[in-house]
């Protein structure tokens, strides 16, 4: 029994249009609201501002689709974000005038927003909450290197024209899925996806900790960053973040198998613990060695918690009615929270002692609510799963003593 198979419904054609729209709207996102904008705003003081209301113009707009979304085929959204943001690069060939592009990016952050709900509701509804986590997490196994690579490393390099070059090729090439016929995946896994639901509370329970973490991670976080720049040589940073994106990238595979054989709670409380851990290692110790253990652990948090807070969770509080808000909530928490870290740039006049320390408080007082919160996975898959992983355990160890005897 493959711990990849086991209870997967969801067809390789649905996989690999996952992996193409995610990874076009992940590389769209930092591409327009970090890289565009730096070419659009002339004023440097101006420019964390601008990039703050873009994420904060961002977080308004998928809150406000949420209540509008389900009048809609959520695949044509995605098509009408990825057009419109391929029309909007063009307009920005014809103008110098610095308020008028700043209209078009504003512009393009809305019909963004628009797009990556519909894309997450749309992956609501090609998969089953059995499956989520191991299926979100492959998926970012596939696409993440792909992101890494054109964000860090390609758009780095490139002048303004080829910038928006580059994102009106990823948004118009998201739109190669059209001829995979999604559609049909959908009516598909919609008829297996059963209703469950969820008390409100539930909601704040699991709702608290990913606050509490994306406001560490956009705004404590900063100061740790800039502080380890700071002690080390150019070139061993490079290295930092070259193994924070490996931890990223395995973290992600590995948070899916144990968020659906393990259950959300314990793969959340794991993931919180190794990211408070990591936040108080890198206050109290600075040295090279311990860095490069601070950045893989990072990375590997990451993955789990990118994975069961942008993929999973709002998709097993979901039902067919309220998935769009679900998922609302979650993107429009993480999108705000780097807004706000935008503008901090104030923090890092605190010791690193000292927002080191307060991030792992806080990152640890976010398990609590964890541990009141009922798990989402349902009970009846992990028993039956734990079964035959221990039948299959059974058969190996009958072998083997047969081998022997």
């Amino acid at each position: 029994m493959s711990i990849f198979k086991s209870g997967i419904q969801i067809t390789k054609r649905g996989f690999l249009i996952g992996a193409i729209l995610f990874f076009a709207f992940f590389t769209l996102y930092l591409l327009f609201s970090f890289y565009l904008t730096q070419y659009i705003v002339s004023s440097a003081d101006e420019l964390p501002i601008i990039q703050a209301l873009v994420h904060f113009v961002i977080a308004a707009t998928i809150l406000l689709s949420s209540f509008l979304i389900q009048r809609f085929n959520k695949l044509h959204l995605v098509y009408a974000g990825s057009t419109a943001m391929a029309i909007a690069t063009v307009l920005l060939f014809f103008t110098s005038i610095e308020v008028v592009g700043l209209i078009i990016i504003f512009v393009m952050a809305i019909f963004f927003s628009i797009g990556v709900l519909g894309l997450f509701t749309y992956f609501w509804q090609i998969t089953s909450s059995e499956e989520r986590g191991r299926v979100a997490g492959l998926t970012g196994f596939v696409f993440l290197p792909f992101y890494y690579f054109t964000v860090q490393i390609v758009a780095g390099t490139l002048d303004f024209p080829a910038t928006v070059l580059l994102i009106m090729l990823i948004s118009v090439g998201a739109l190669v899925v059209i001829f995979l016929r999604p559609e049909k995946i959908a009516l598909t896994a919609i008829k297996k996806e059963r209703a469950r639901y969820f008390e409100k509370r539930t909601i704040v329970f699991y709702s608290v900790p990913w606050i509490l973490f994306s406001l560490v991670n956009a705004i404590l976080a900063k100061n740790t960053s800039i502080t380890v720049v700071q002690q080390v040589s150019s070139s061993f940073y490079l290295l930092l973040i070259g193994v924070q994106v490996i931890g990223v990238i395995f973290g992600a595979i590995i948070g899916g198998v144990v968020a659906d054989f393990f259950g959300r709670r314990f793969a959340l409380a794991f993931s919180l613990t190794l990211y408070g851990t990591s936040s108080a290692l890198v206050g109290l110790f600075q040295n090279n060695a311990l860095f490069s253990i601070v950045y893989v652990i990072n990375g590997l948090s990451w993955g789990f918690l990118l994975i069961l807070y942008t993929f999973v969770i709002w998709g097993d509080l979901a039902t067919e009615k309220n998935c769009a808000k679900m998922y609302a909530i979650g993107l429009a928490i993480y999108y705000s929270a780097f807004g706000f870290g935008l503008l901090s740039d104030q923090i890092s006049q605190i010791p690193l002692v000292v927002t080191a320390l307060l991030s792992c408080l806080l990152i640890f007082f976010s398990n609590v609510p964890i541990i009141l919160a009922p798990e989402l996975l349902p009970s009846d898959f992990r028993e039956k799963m734990k079964l035959k992983m221990h039948i299959k355990l059974l058969k190996k160890l009958y072998k083997r003593s047969k081998n022997h005897g």
